[in-house]
């Protein structure tokens, strides 16, 4: 009888940790989610990251003159602190993928797109103060 009681709470000990990890498991998908729609609503608010974008680009094209790159980026790094800090890398990889298709940039210009913007967080000293790593091949 002994054995049996204790086989019996081994069994209801193990049945509450599965049910706890797969209520994890749901809340964490769920979180996730939402976590995604909010950066995606956070992005349209940032107008797409529009100083990014011309940041990157002219870094990418050696394009402006110095003065224009330096307020391209103080005002891509205002954009980037206005963002939550969970958000900035997933939106900064969508707005390069956004301005690879607008502007039809091919070969060798993706990967300096890619890794100009990976660097963003860490020029403009925010977090994640190591860049970011994309998930995007390029």
């Amino acid at each position: 009888m002994a054995k049996f009681l204790l086989l019996l709470s081994a069994f209801a000990v193990l049945l509450l940790v599965a049910n706890a990890s797969i209520y994890r498991a749901i809340v964490e998908v769920e979180e996730d989610s939402g976590r995604e729609q909010s950066c995606q609503r956070q992005f349209e608010e940032q107008q797409r990251f529009r100083n990014c974008q011309r940041y990157v680009k002219q870094e990418v094209q050696r394009g402006g003159r110095y003065n224009q790159r330096q307020e391209s980026l103080r005002e891509c790094c205002q954009e980037l602190q206005e963002v939550d800090r969970r958000c900035r890398c997933q939106n900064l990889e969508q707005m390069v993928r956004q301005l690879q298709q607008q502007e039809q940039i091919k070969g060798e210009e993706v990967r300096e797109l890619y890794e100009t913007a990976s660097e963003l967080p860490r020029i403009c000293s925010i977090s994640p103060s190591q860049g970011c790593q994309f998930q995007s091949s390029y």
